[in-house]
């Protein structure tokens, strides 16, 4: 079935309209590239068309990019090479038709569809929030490689061009104006009418060429300037290093390829463009990001379909949790009664609420307007008025197994027998606080994590008698707040800390045999972990990290090992970051380096005593955190190896580039983990025993049938 149709006015403007059959958005699959290559043809051809608009026909999106789907199939250069070309001869055909061509951009215009719009000659787009552009393809492990690696620096600038590319963020249509991206913006209900009047007026008139950016005349000359651009090269070079720390080949490949194309022309940087793509598309890389890219994408559409209305919510406990989890369920509309024991907590709420609101409309991502909406949608109490209205609340008291309990027995009492309890709690179990409850089946674990604002990922945690219907409620409630809910079953720390808390205290285990806080956090950080195991634990907070550790070392034994260390700091008030008083100095709120107090808690040994090799800095916490995984599999947690590592991934960041930390166990193999394991348990203790399911596997050296 055709995905574009074309209608041509007797002015002569013809209006191609792409809207892909059976796909909620328009994706250059390499027959819709056929075929919009034949229709250019045509168009060409035909004396009768003067001018040409190009828009989409679906309601929120305009090109979404190229088939991500063909991109994964991919296994040779050579084909990803090819791949590029065509995608370029296409373009190329639609910037040389001997007319003008407008496109008219409401919703995402992303990858290879920003491509598309950059080779017409002008842009109108819509005022919509929806409305976006960006060329993300750095965060699948590719560049741009439709030409827009080429274009985009010539229209908008080196510096916002690099700042598209190298980072894969999108602008919205207010910016895209700014930086010349967008040539008008219009209401989306004016859209056509408004493209088809600027290519009207563009008949006969020369194609616009050079910088669009609303910038002064000599800023613009000055970054054309090899001097200049020899700066901003060597700027972006340095960034890129710091923030891929090598990790990541996509981003400083595109950097080559927009300075090569600047240097040596257009028609030698499309070849080096298509090149460097076909290297990207076949690597290992590129495969494990696209792996994560589709993992995104099951998520958004996981869990059973829920007839559950859910419209007024409540939050008991106005922490920095409290008020972050408000915050973002009055940001997507709901009226939110937020409840402490004191007026003094709720006002905390309320200011941290607000402080995340004023944040979010500085950066852009909300008006002034719908900031103001948000917070109006938020009341306080110190009581339980209010809550005989809601549908479900979410608590975030503090981790105390007793303090919960209550607080569910009062929600109760003044609750509607339809409303669900979640309890936010990152450890407890919900099956026990499910016992306080006259109706456990409304009993759910609603976990976030902090800052919620940032982190996509929401763990649903099932109790023995949470109900279907209550699972599959706040899974489509974690869906409607824009979150990632991976369901799992109740258990010592659920899935993600459990996994986590063994790889956290074999940091400090080596912390206390010697080694120093910069050189664990610079292993790990060079592993890929977005931050270092000593940062992580500052922002979590000792005094969690502590009290969760306590937790599943009752649930599951000495395998979560105490750490003395972790007991001293506790009791003597280092909290974190929160605070001011963790494994880092914090100066304002600014975290500095390594705190020297912290030594004072430990042995004190000769300089390079405790010296650990990164390598084995790496393996012993990653290792552990792959052997934790393969027992919660074993023990039911959850059942899809694939949901584990996207709840890694996006609860804690695990290094997205190597797929999750199965995916990347299996390109290690059974047999090389379980010798690890063996040699670390010999040297260190049982805590490294290898499961015997791994052992199984490190027979035929094969992970895989845990991966699936």
């Amino acid at each position: 079935m055709s995905a574009f149709s074309c209608a041509i006015d007797q002015a002569g403007i013809a209006v191609l309209t792409f809207d892909l059959h059976g796909e909620k958005v328009n994706k250059l699959t390499t027959p819709a590239m056929d075929e919009l290559d034949r229709i250019l043809d045509e168009l060409a051809a035909d004396q009768k068309v003067k001018a040409l608009v190009v828009r989409s026909g679906k309601p929120a999106v305009f090109v979404a990019g190229a088939d991500i789907a063909e991109i994964r199939d991919i296994t040779d250069a050579a084909r990803g090479e090819e791949l590029s070309r065509r995608g370029q001869e296409v373009m190329n055909k639609l910037e040389a038709l001997p007319f003008p061509t407008v496109a008219a951009i409401h919703g995402a215009c992303m990858g290879g569809g920003l491509e598309l719009a950059l080779a017409c000659s002008r842009r109108v787009v819509s005022n919509h929030a929806t409305t976006v552009f960006g060329l993300p393809e750095v965060k699948i492990g590719i560049i741009p490689g439709f030409g827009g690696t080429q274009r985009l620096p010539r229209l908008v600038g080196l510096t916002n061009a690099l700042e598209m590319i190298l980072t894969g963020k999108s602008v919205p249509a207010k910016k895209a104006k700014k930086i010349g991206l967008a040539d008008e913006v219009t209401y989306p209900e004016m859209l056509l009418d408004v493209a088809v009047s600027m290519a009207k007026e563009a008949i006969g008139r020369p194609r616009p060429s050079g910088i669009r950016a609303t910038r002064p005349l000599f800023i613009k000359l000055l970054e054309s300037t090899p001097l200049t651009r020899s700066l901003i090269y060597r700027r972006a070079r340095r960034s890129v290093a710091e923030e891929t720390r090598g990790n990541y080949p996509a981003p400083p490949a595109a950097l080559e390829a927009v300075q090569y194309g600047l240097a040596h022309g257009r028609s030698a940087g499309y070849q080096n463009e298509a090149r460097t793509i076909g290297g990207l598309i076949a690597s290992g890389v590129s495969k494990n990001l696209i792996n994560v890219f589709f993992l995104n994408e099951a998520l958004k559409k996981y869990g059973q379909p829920s007839s559950f209305a859910t419209a007024r919510t409540g939050v008991i406990g106005a922490g920095v949790m409290g008020g972050g989890i408000a915050q973002l369920f009055a940001e997507k509309g709901f009226a939110v009664r937020m409840k402490d024991i004191t007026p003094k907590a709720v006002a905390a709420g309320f200011r941290t609420a607000d402080e995340i609101f004023r944040k979010r409309s500085k950066k852009g991502i909300l008006d002034t307007l719908q900031a103001r909406d948000g917070m109006d949608r938020i009341t306080g109490t110190t009581d339980m008025s209010g809550f005989a209205g809601v549908d479900l609340a979410v608590e975030a008291v503090v981790e105390n197994r007793e303090v919960k309990k209550n607080v569910l027995r009062e929600f109760e009492q003044t609750a509607n027998a339809r409303a669900i309890f979640a309890s936010n709690t990152s450890s407890l179990s919900i099956t026990e606080l499910a016992t306080a409850s006259a109706r456990p089946g409304q009993v759910v674990g609603m976990h976030f994590f902090n800052p919620v604002e940032k982190m996509p990922l929401v763990e649903v945690v099932r109790g023995k008698q949470t109900s279907p219907e209550t699972v599959a409620a706040v899974a489509a409630l974690s869906r409607r707040l824009g979150k990632l809910p991976v369901v799992v079953n109740d258990g010592p720390g659920f899935l993600v800390n459990r996994i986590l808390m063994p790889y956290l205290g074999e940091a400090l285990r080596m912390l206390e045999e010697g080694s120093r806080i910069e050189e664990i956090d610079h292993a790990l950080l060079n592993f890929g972990m977005p931050m270092g195991a000593f940062i992580l634990l500052d922002e979590i907070g000792i005094d969690i990290a502590h009290k969760v550790s306590g937790i599943l070392r009752e649930g599951l034994g000495e395998r979560i090992t105490a750490s003395p260390l972790l007991e001293k700091l506790y009791q003597n008030n280092f909290y974190g970051r929160k605070n001011g008083r963790g494994f880092y100095l914090y100066l304002h709120g600014k975290r500095g380096g390594a705190s020297p107090l912290v030594y004072s808690f430990l042995p004190k040994r000769a300089k390079n005593e405790g010296w650990i090799p990164e390598q084995e800095i790496v393996e012993r916490a990653v290792f552990l955190m792959i052997k934790e995984a393969v027992l919660c599999l074993e023990a039911g947690i959850i059942d899809r190896p694939d949901l584990l590592d996207a709840a890694l991934i996006f609860g804690i960041g695990f290094p997205p580039f190597r797929g999750g930390l199965l995916r990347y166990a299996e390109s290690l193999g059974a047999k090389y983990i379980v010798e690890r394991l063996d040699a670390y348990a010999a040297q260190y203790g049982d805590r490294f025993a290898p499961p015997a399911s791994l052992f199984e596997m490190s027979r035929d050296d094969f992970i895989g049938q845990i991966v699936g």
